[in-house]
């Protein structure tokens, strides 16, 4: 996996991600107007439970995607590190061989 697919991917499951909190927010909401809304003098007790177990699903849900995420982070760490590392190694390397070559001679 190259650095970029590995970072378009991070985006998208954190946009993804992003997306399904604000859904989970929003049910809350609905949840809690409901809860305090004077309009209604009786709450339909079954909707509510659906609701709240809708909730408590879509917040399982989410925890599975943020875990998915930060798995996605380290992966992307890790090659980064990997990636910095071999390029230091090259580094080094092309420094001994230039300084093995001696410095540069003037021809007349």
């Amino acid at each position: 996996m190259t650095l970029e697919r590995a970072m378009e991917d991070l985006t998208a499951k954190m946009k993804q991600t992003d997306e399904k909190l604000d859904d989970l927010a929003t049910q809350v909401g609905h949840i809690e107007s409901e809860i305090l809304s004077e309009d209604t003098a009786e709450i339909e007790v079954n909707n509510l439970l659906r609701s709240v177990t809708e909730v408590k699903t879509n917040y399982q849900n989410l925890r599975k995607e943020i875990v998915e995420v930060q798995d996605l982070q380290k992966q992307l760490s890790s090659s980064l590190q990997l990636q910095l590392k071999m390029m230091q190694a090259k580094c080094n390397t092309l420094k001994e061989k230039v300084g093995a070559a001696g410095p540069p001679r003037l021809e007349n």
